[in-house]
């Protein structure tokens, strides 16, 4: 039987429209989405959304209990919760998915040419990943924090260097597994250039697993930027971030216990979503249940 070089392996491809539809199908997909998609609506129209402004000092009601007119309470400055909760999920959403798709991007490129050309090529890609893994997570993103300098950008682009490993590692053994295909030898002999080959046939066949992982993979993303927020290498005051609220919260939570309560509250619910969705992903593609992307902090 003849193997056509456009052929790709099966059940590695599923449409859009098929794959949102299973994920509305499915209860965590459909819970999951539904949290996500309301941040990211925060994300993005949360001034117009939000009482008060979120940097706006009100000395009258200083540290002021959950009210009427303030639902989460006040901080030490006035400053209405509930809009700085708010406007807090734009950092959240930006840092989520702008860390995990250039770990992302760059990941997958590292393993599928490792993967794909073994040998030396292999042996160099793969020792320097292994380089990043023998740094603790928290602690290679503070380093790297610490020399770019504190912000949006050098925070995420410090996550994302830390997390490239773990996407590198699932790509390359993706592209081990099917380099050796029939449908990749046929393309060879039809006389397809190599470029085409990692882009046209390898390529989809990697992303699978590697979009649950993401998925997965954003949770974590959060967290890490909270902690990195919270010990001060976020982004500058007055912007509302979730982990510099908590560090600042600290300081009253016996007496203003709502400053630590609300931003954790948004922060595990963001958590939850993205764990949530992405378990629903790994269930619509891969049906069997297999092991890959369940936790990405396995493969650290």
């Amino acid at each position: 039987m003849t193997v056509s070089p456009d052929t790709q392996m099966p059940g590695h491809r599923l449409g859009r429209p098929m794959l949102l539809d299973q994920l509305l199908r499915h209860k965590g997909g459909a819970f999951g989405l539904a949290i996500m998609l309301l941040f990211i609506f925060l994300a993005a129209f949360g001034r117009f959304v939000a009482p008060y402004d979120p940097n706006a000092n009100d000395y009258v009601s200083l540290l002021s209990s959950p009210s009427a007119s303030h639902w989460f309470g006040t901080d030490e400055l006035g400053r209405d919760t509930l809009s700085r909760v708010i406007d807090g999920s734009r950092i959240a959403v930006a840092v989520a998915f702008l860390s995990v798709s250039i770990a992302m991007a760059v990941g997958v490129v590292i393993g599928v040419v490792s993967g794909y050309f073994g040998g030396y090529v292999d042996a160099v890609l793969n020792r320097s990943q292994d380089v990043l893994f023998a740094f603790p997570t928290l602690l290679l993103a503070i380093i790297l924090v610490a020399v770019l300098g504190p912000g949006l950008f050098n925070a995420s682009l410090a996550i994302a260097i830390v997390y490239s490993p773990r996407f590198a590692r699932m790509a390359r053994a993706s592209a081990l597994s099917i380099k050796s295909s029939e449908f990749l030898d046929a393309a060879r002999l039809a006389g397809v250039s190599t470029p085409v080959i990692l882009i046209r046939h390898i390529l989809p066949n990697v992303l699978p697993p590697v979009i649950v992982l993401a998925a997965l993979s954003m949770s974590t993303a959060q967290l890490a930027y909270a902690s990195l927020s919270f010990l001060g290498l976020g982004v500058s005051p007055p912007q509302a971030d979730w982990g510099s609220m908590l560090s600042k919260g600290r300081d009253f939570i016996t007496i203003a216990p709502w400053l630590v309560i609300w931003p954790t509250v948004a922060l595990v619910l963001l958590m939850l979503a993205f764990n949530v969705l992405g378990d629903a992903i790994r269930d619509v593609l891969d049906p069997n249940h297999s092991s890959i992307g369940k936790n990405p902090d396995t493969l650290l």
